[in-house]
């Protein structure tokens, strides 16, 4: 069996309740933002990406229905 501290250190993951989830998605979005601001041409990529997205999005939307 293990010996537990009595008193744990309060560190910050100690305090911070919140679910697997919005984690995940709060560190994707940290690195998001994080590349966009140390890459300039990464703001490009995004755009052009988002904007290719949405191009397939609506031509799978039109070729549905």
């Amino acid at each position: 069996m293990k010996h537990r501290d009595p008193k744990p250190h309060p560190g910050p993951f100690r305090t911070m309740q919140i679910d697997a989830e919005f984690g995940g998605i709060l560190v994707a979005v940290g690195f998001v933002v994080l590349g966009l601001v140390g890459l300039p041409i990464a703001k490009w990529f995004l755009l052009g990406a988002l904007a290719l997205g949405g191009m397939v999005a609506l031509l799978l939307r039109a070729t549905r229905k």
